[in-house]
């Protein structure tokens, strides 16, 4: 166990290397779903392991039939308010002097078991940031929020539109939550998230709205944000959860997860409290891209990746559980 009492965590799968990408979710009836790319960089097939203990023990991973013709760059998986399994990624496409990314989409009615056919969304002036690797947010049956690398938008699949979203901004490919109040939390490290990273400027270190994200106001508090970025996860009792990876000083790299706490809507971060979630004593390689769900009253879980080729077992994706009771109250 680490200092906070949270044991090691648990191999789901082998992986390769490259873009493993992980993302996961929890279905109505309390199954994990996660999947991931075997390796990464244009990966033919996102492969799916599920759960039905509360991450202790995973299936083997099988991969998702309405993804075909891709060179895969993953994306993201979110339970729908009806309980529908929302599946994002992204197709790489390349000419002699264009690269350019499709996203696309796939919803499962039954937790994962069938897939819808994949569908586009609809966008005409692709670049090779028009990719998206956190959650959307729902905002109505048929309509979520995107924040895709090079544009924030709303989609809504009825009538198969995009429009701008908010007051129009960019928070870039970041988390974005929407509390029970209907309190906006983004990730953005910076006012407008500029495509592809440049230098910081006009830095806000997260972003809060309580108007539908017409006006936004900056927290400046959240922890420095690195190619890998950070999660953001709604609680049942009302709290937040930032999950963010600590870099190294003077030395680059990721080296550890911790995990800080809002218990009023985002307003405020008691990182006094943060916890660490995962720390190997050594650099995770490949940036581990860790991703927090609760997986019941009592239980958050993470997961995440790393290429260490020297760690037993070699490269994987793991999952490691936490009690909410190291979290305070």
């Amino acid at each position: 166990m680490n200092r906070n009492g949270i044991g090691k965590p648990t191999r789901i799968a082998d992986v390769i290397g490259g873009h493993i990408h992980p993302a996961i979710c929890v279905t109505q009836s309390g199954t994990l779903l996660a999947v991931y790319n075997e390796e990464g960089g244009g990966g033919k097939e996102l492969l799916l392991s599920r759960s039905n203990d509360g991450g202790v023990t995973w299936s083997s991973p099988a991969p998702i039939p309405a993804i075909r013709n891709c060179s895969i760059y993953p994306g993201s998986l979110a339970t729908l308010s009806d309980g529908r399994i929302l599946l994002n990624w992204s197709c790489y496409h390349k000419t002699e002097d264009r690269l350019w990314r499709v996203p696309q989409f796939s919803i499962s009615p039954d937790e994962g078991e069938t897939w819808s056919e994949s569908r586009d969304y609809p966008i005409t002036d692709h670049t090779n940031y028009t990719c998206m690797r956190h959650a959307p947010v729902e905002w109505s049956t048929d309509a979520w929020v995107c924040p895709f690398y090079d544009r924030t938008v709303l989609y809504d699949m009825g009538a198969d539109q995009i429009t701008s979203f908010g007051d129009g901004r960019n928070h870039g490919m970041v988390p974005i939550v929407r509390t029970a109040t209907g309190t906006l939390v983004s990730g953005a490290p910076q006012t407008v998230a500029p495509v592809p990273v440049g230098v910081p400027g006009n830095m806000v270190r997260g972003l809060r709205s309580t108007d539908d994200g017409n006006r936004w106001h900056a927290l400046n508090v959240f922890p420095h944000f690195g190619v890998a970025g950070y999660d953001l996860t709604v609680l049942s009792n009302g709290w937040i959860a930032l999950t963010y990876i600590v870099y190294g000083v003077g030395v680059d790299g990721e080296f550890s997860y911790e995990l800080v706490i809002s218990r009023d809507d985002g307003a405020t971060w008691d990182f006094d409290s943060a916890i660490e979630v995962h720390n190997p004593g050594r650099r995770i390689m490949g940036r581990g891209w860790p991703r927090t769900v609760q997986i019941d009253a009592e239980t958050l879980g993470t997961l995440f990746y790393d290429l260490d080729q020297d760690q037993p077992g070699g490269p994987g994706v793991f999952f490691v559980r936490i009690p909410l009771t190291r979290l305070g109250g």
